[in-house]
């Protein structure tokens, strides 16, 4: 069993990619799990929703909407037996190897392998809003769009209970612009991806394969 951790958190816009990068590297990296954010969101009846009296709607963008005390409790609970990995963590893109895809996703499995290390992988859209977490990441990654870019994304999906006229314009934008400004003001060493690129899984392997070249187990 591995008793080394490394601890990734993936955030940013609605509809940015967050939660498909997060999947691929789930899938991709051995000895690594996912916890995903949406899983804690309070039920539709709980009180503790703040309701939009002019929409008829609960506000499902803002950190109250969601079981944070839980979502922290599971993770320690997950990561308790577990030693942070140690020694600098800093990325050093400059130190990064010209590689194939296939060459780098290769080389960051066989180094996960022999260093015997988990991976714990943290998503979802303000979970560097949520100051307790904020401690445990190694590294950091927050997903953005233009503002219609993301509209239209959003408008084909499909949520429960459903975006109602005016959601995304009165909520959804406007708490995540709050969100991405604290971050960009308040969380140190955050990478930002533009939802639009696909080299989000290649430059996260990067960083990677980056940190565990230097990094003493």
């Amino acid at each position: 069993m591995s008793d080394k951790i490394l601890i990734i958190g993936i955030s940013g816009v609605t509809c940015g990619g967050k939660t498909t990068l997060a999947n691929e590297l789930n899938q991709l990296l051995p000895n690594s799990k996912l916890v995903s954010q949406d899983d804690y969101f309070l039920g539709v009846d709980d009180p503790r929703h703040v309701w939009i009296p002019e929409l008829n709607h609960i506000n499902f963008d803002i950190l109250s909407s969601l079981d944070m005390e839980k979502m922290n409790r599971d993770i320690h609970e997950m990561i308790k037996s577990k030693e942070p990995l140690g020694g600098d963590t800093t990325t050093r893109n400059g130190f990064k190897k010209i590689r194939s895809l296939e060459e780098l996703k290769s080389a960051v499995i066989e180094k996960i392998k022999g260093l015997n290390l988990e991976v714990l992988l943290l998503e979802g859209f303000s979970i560097f809003n949520y100051k307790p977490l904020r401690g445990l990441f190694h590294l950091k990654y927050f997903f953005t769009l233009p503002k219609d870019e993301c509209f239209a994304r959003r408008e084909q999906r499909v949520y429960e209970p459903p975006d109602c006229p005016g959601y995304f314009e009165q909520c959804a934008w406007p708490e995540h612009l709050k969100q991405k400004e604290e971050v960009e003001n308040e969380v140190e060493g955050v990478r930002f991806f533009d939802g639009r690129s696909h080299k989000a899984l290649e430059e996260v392997l990067g960083d990677i394969d980056s940190i565990l070249e230097f990094v003493k187990l």
